[in-house]
């Protein structure tokens, strides 16, 4: 099953044009993905680096958060859209979600970030955010030029509508789809806090 593609980072010396961007808000959880097929419907599940299904016990509950809740639209979708084959992508998150790790306590959620179709890609932002209203997305922070200067804005917490971590802008479409991502020196600094400098530095890059 296709993974999710590394986005670039924009934070530091480091800085990816992507040009004028839909911007995104980067929730703080576990990337999974799920793979539907017209034949089989939503039958393979996965991490960003492994496989998984009902017996896990880590990821077990988001099978059950998705078929109660996005199963039913996700699937209508599908098929109103004659799609042969899908991989979306979700964020696993609850409300002190942190870094990878999730609350035990807390009620967990699945939002839809991506979905890449069959030999076309992945869906792009203006279309993505058109086809899936009715589903659980990120909020749009804005539409931008993707500056040097914006991406300071966000770490500085200067811009509304961001939850903690950051922001992912796209723009382009398919298998030509830019995507760049910026975090918030608040986030930054509490990855820190919280990790060794060995952890907190891997978990940064990532």
């Amino acid at each position: 099953m296709k993974q999710y593609p590394s986005i670039p980072s924009s934070n530091g010396q480091s800085f990816s044009d992507i040009g004028y961007a839909i911007v995104f808000d980067k929730l703080d959880g576990s990337n999974l993905r799920v793979e539907w097929t017209k034949k089989s419907g939503w039958n393979k599940w996965g991490t960003r680096q492994r496989l998984f299904d009902h017996t896990d016990e880590i990821f077990a509950p988001a099978i059950q958060v998705f078929e109660k809740k996005l199963l039913e639209p996700m699937t209508k979708i599908c098929v109103d859209n004659r799609w042969e084959r899908v991989i979306a992508f979700m964020e696993y998150w609850g409300e002190n979600s942190f870094a990878g790790l999730r609350d035990p306590d807390d009620e967990k959620f699945l939002t839809l970030f991506d979905v890449n179709v069959h030999k076309k890609g992945l869906v792009a932002p203006r279309e993505f955010i058109k086809i899936f209203k009715n589903v659980d997305i990120p909020n749009i922070v804005c539409e931008c030029n993707w500056t040097r200067g914006f991406v300071e804005r966000v770490r500085g917490g200067e811009i509304d509508g961001i939850t903690l971590e950051g922001v992912v802008g796209k723009s382009g479409s398919g298998h030509h789809l830019k995507m760049a991502k910026a975090k918030t020196q608040k986030w930054i600094d509490l990855v820190k806090a919280r990790y060794t400098a060995e952890e907190a530095e891997k978990i940064l890059n990532s």
